[in-house]
């Protein structure tokens, strides 16, 4: 979400006014932010550069299901976000076998055991990164 914050007194206080992204901001977003080019997404989803171009500059209230999938696979964003602004902006997978046995068993557990994973997990990860572990073998 595009975020600005106005003052205005009410009272004593401050408040936040969230401003939704139109989906030409989040379609250009993707497509800038990913590195991909118009004629690359038009060739993908099987329309014109210039249907792409509509897009962006707001001239589609709505895509094609299809589409936002496949800008979705191209940019590495979340299909619902670039469609509604819903949930995360951009997908994360996981790669490794241990890392997908890892996320199921945390699903399973309540949020303090998922806490102490965290907090494991980047233990290991500033060990794993200091001169001790730095790959080079004494001679």
């Amino acid at each position: 979400m595009l975020e600005t914050t106005q003052s205005r007194k009410l009272g004593e206080g401050r408040f936040n006014v969230y401003i939704m992204a139109t989906l030409a901001e989040r379609v250009t977003e993707a497509i800038h932010a990913s590195g991909v080019s118009v004629s690359h997404v038009a060739k993908v989803c099987a329309v014109t550069p210039q249907a792409v171009y509509a897009w962006m500059k707001g001239e589609t209230l709505e895509l094609m299901g299809d589409n936002v999938i496949e800008l979705a696979e191209l940019t590495g964003f979340e299909a619902r976000w670039i469609a509604k602004e819903i949930g995360p902006k951009l997908r994360i997978y996981v790669k490794t076998p241990q890392q997908v046995q890892v996320l199921k068993a945390m699903e399973s557990m309540p949020p303090h055991q998922r806490d102490m994973v965290v907090k494991i997990v980047d233990t290991l990860a500033q060990q794993s990164t200091g001169p001790a572990h730095s790959g080079d073998k004494a001679a």
